[in-house]
């Protein structure tokens, strides 16, 4: 899709809106964000936290994320959480809300200008609304929806038909990377980097459906802060085709009692 900057505020309206269409189904735009540092994460069983690079797997990867953002303990006790986030888009100020409730339900809703655009998954089904448009989420899309929205996924990841394979270690940024790849029944993949030496996450690489097509987007993670006793990266970096998002986190607040109401698809 191309953008006309030199066109009127209409216009720019009208490709506002277009970028938000095509970002729908990334929830995929975030939380994702949010949401992979929770599935990656809670459930985990500490089965290892062996650092040889000849004996190491996956889910020893996993569990030194784990040990290095706050332990299995304080993850276990999460059931529900709120994230405000800010950025820009295109030039474009961007506010994203989430809403995260275990098991694995979601809500997101972003707002640039006068556009909102909501998406909602109550554990089975999804939908994205955009003023009066609602769109049911299906296929691919919704299966990732499911996965990203399960905050106890790697509890069981068979279950979820979810395969994991530890790969060659990868540079990111001169940080010397642990490369983790994730692959859903459908065949959709996402990669996984995490620090060598601090065993957190510093980049994923996401294959998302779209209508237009397959896409690969980008995320980078930094400025981990404390919040409960847990990490979590305060500054986001999204890429996905030509489309560049810096995204900050605002607040994060953990275990609020968010009302089931909040997910039901209207």
């Amino acid at each position: 899709m191309q953008y006309f900057y030199k066109q009127n505020l209409v216009i720019f309206s009208k490709r506002i809106i277009q970028f938000l269409f095509i970002m729908k189904f990334r929830n995929i735009l975030l939380f994702f964000i949010l949401v992979s540092i929770t599935e990656t994460a809670i459930g985990q069983q500490p089965d290892t936290l062996e650092t040889d690079p000849a004996n190491i797997t996956p889910m020893a990867v996993i569990n030194r994320y784990i040990e290095a953002i706050g332990g299995i303990e304080k993850f276990s006790e999460i059931e529900d959480r709120t994230t405000l986030i800010n950025g820009t888009a295109m030039g474009q100020d961007i506010s994203i809300l989430i809403k995260q409730k275990s098991p694995a339900q979601f809500y997101q809703e972003i707002t640039a200008g006068e556009v909102i655009q909501k998406m909602y998954f109550d554990g089975i089904r999804g939908m994205m609304v955009l003023g009066e448009n609602k769109t049911e989420i299906a296929g691919n899309e919704l299966e990732r929806l499911k996965v990203e929205s399960t905050m106890k996924l790697l509890l069981d990841p068979e279950s979820y038909g979810l395969k994991l394979e530890l790969l060659q270690n990868e540079i990111v940024d001169s940080i010397d990377c642990y490369k983790i790849k994730l692959t859903l029944p459908s065949g959709l993949r996402t990669f996984q980097y995490y620090d060598f030496n601090t065993g957190l996450k510093i980049k994923e690489l996401k294959e998302i459906q779209t209508p237009q097509g397959l896409f690969e987007q980008e995320i980078f993670y930094s400025d981990y802060r404390v919040v409960q006793g847990l990490k979590f990266p305060f500054r986001i970096r999204q890429l996905f085709g030509i489309q560049e998002l810096d995204l900050e986190v605002i607040s994060l607040e953990i275990n609020t009692g968010i009302d089931e109401s909040v997910f039901q698809l209207p």
